[in-house]
């Protein structure tokens, strides 16, 4: 199994990722405590960290019969860039879709004051109170712009 296909599951990922986290706080990382806290079979994780340290992304050392794992530098910058996917992934798209069209409608306004501009903006001010997400963007942005209308219609 190549590594690009191991990292299109997600056990894989929430592997590499909790030897990142172990290792940055300063806790080393045994494959028993990641197969609890990923929720796998011990002999899974076995067999992922094996192809990991095929593949130079993971280095593992035994005390005794313990076995503890330890990221390479190479490994390290795949989970940090692992980290920042999955950081990505967890947007909300549907929500930073309405609140585009929304800032479009308002940019269209272009300087427009009076009756015009309260058509408008009253509508939209309405339809952003409905944007709601997890998403910290989203919701600075949401806050921004309501902001921004508020100080128009206020301004009427």
């Amino acid at each position: 199994m190549s590594v690009e296909r191991l990292f299109l599951h997600e056990k894989a990922v929430d592997i590499i990722v909790k030897i990142y986290e172990a290792e940055k706080n300063g806790e080393l990382a045994y494959p028993l405590s990641i197969s609890r806290e990923v929720g796998s079979p011990y002999s899974y994780i076995s067999k992922v960290l094996g192809i990991f340290e095929d593949n130079a992304l993971v280095e593992s050392e035994f005390e005794g019969r313990i076995r503890k794992v330890k990221l390479t530098d190479d490994g390290k910058k795949v989970a940090e860039l692992l980290i920042q996917l999955k950081g990505l992934l967890n947007r909300d798209f549907v929500a930073r879709k309405r609140l585009k069209i929304i800032e479009d409608v308002f940019m269209s306004l272009d300087g427009h004051r009076g009756e015009k501009a309260l058509r408008i903006l009253l509508p939209l001010k309405a339809e952003l109170e409905r944007v709601e997400s997890d998403d910290r963007e989203v919701i600075e942005r949401v806050e921004e712009l309501r902001k921004r209308i508020e100080e128009i219609i206020n301004a009427q």
